[in-house]
């Protein structure tokens, strides 16, 4: 385990490049990008809003950060320049499919009346999107690229990536922050709000369990390593690790770093960070 003095004020959101070199994380008004492994920083750069989600490219060549309200753009990995500029304003959320071959962002706007908006990868052309989907804050293809999701204020949705059609959908009466993995063979998908995980079946989109926060602390952040096991975080300086056979807390982890905010794992699963309320980035290996 080692440390990152990121920022000043919390984390909120962090990504693991698919090569494994790279790391960004955002704090309210800032974002940055390290080198994995010797933790040198090569990107800091001003937000004009609070930002969402984080996107590499599948080379790791770009980064894109999209701003919950506001413009978005990419990013160079290695020099820090802006190559190109989405207009309008955003949602917050970003992904980039398995095959490296589609680039997706969510618009701002009205619940049902917003486009999921397409680009082809590498050349960022345009291409078709998916009409009446909603402003999520965060998004992301299955691992076998058969599906996408989001998730928003109340609504969690999955949808077939190729047509668009609906897969399965949860809505709930609640305001703030959702949050969603896929599990690595891309048969489960678990989100939730506040206490609540959820756990549905890609195949057929019905919810087939709910578990419950053991000590009544609201998740904040959750994130598959494999696909027999789970990471949350809540707050607390506890970070949790869950069977995805038995649904129950493994083992837990407290480096002493400060309540825990956000976590990403590497994509070999054998790594992760989290993102603290102090600023800092713990990265840490997996031990399953």
């Amino acid at each position: 385990m080692h440390v990152i003095d990121g920022f000043a004020k919390p984390v909120r959101t962090i990504a693991v490049s698919p090569d494994g070199r790279f790391l960004a994380a955002a704090a309210p008004a800032e974002f940055a990008v390290w080198d994995w492994v010797s933790g040198t920083e090569l990107i800091r750069q001003r937000l004009t809003a609070s930002a969402g989600q984080f996107a590499f490219a599948p080379n790791a060549a770009w980064v894109a950060c999209v701003p919950r309200s506001g413009s978005f753009g990419i990013v160079a990995t290695g020099t820090g320049e802006q190559t190109h500029a989405f207009t309008g304003l955003w949602s917050g959320g970003v992904a980039v499919s398995p095959d490296g071959r589609t680039l997706a962002a969510t618009r701002a706007g009205r619940l049902g009346q917003v486009k999921l908006e397409c680009w082809e990868l590498p050349g960022l052309r345009p291409k078709t999107g998916f009409d009446f989907w909603s402003p999520f804050a965060k998004l992301a293809f299955s691992p076998n690229g058969e599906f996408i999701a989001g998730i928003g204020t109340n609504l969690f949705e999955l949808r077939v990536a190729v047509s668009g059609g609906q897969n399965g959908r949860h809505r709930v009466n609640y305001i703030g922050d959702g949050f969603f993995s896929f599990s690595r063979d891309s048969l489960w998908v678990v989100f939730g709000w506040e206490t609540d995980l959820l756990v549905m079946d890609t195949r057929n989109g019905q919810v087939v369990r709910r578990v419950t926060q053991p000590e009544g602390r609201a998740f904040l952040d959750v994130a598959f390593t494999s696909s027999r096991h789970f990471l949350t975080v809540d707050g607390s300086s506890v970070m949790r690790m869950w069977s995805a056979d038995s649904w129950a807390i493994e083992r837990a982890y407290d480096w002493d770093a400060g309540g825990l905010t956000c976590v990403a794992p590497s994509a070999d699963g054998l790594a992760g960070i989290c993102g603290t309320k102090s600023g800092k980035l713990v990265i840490f290996d997996v031990d399953e």
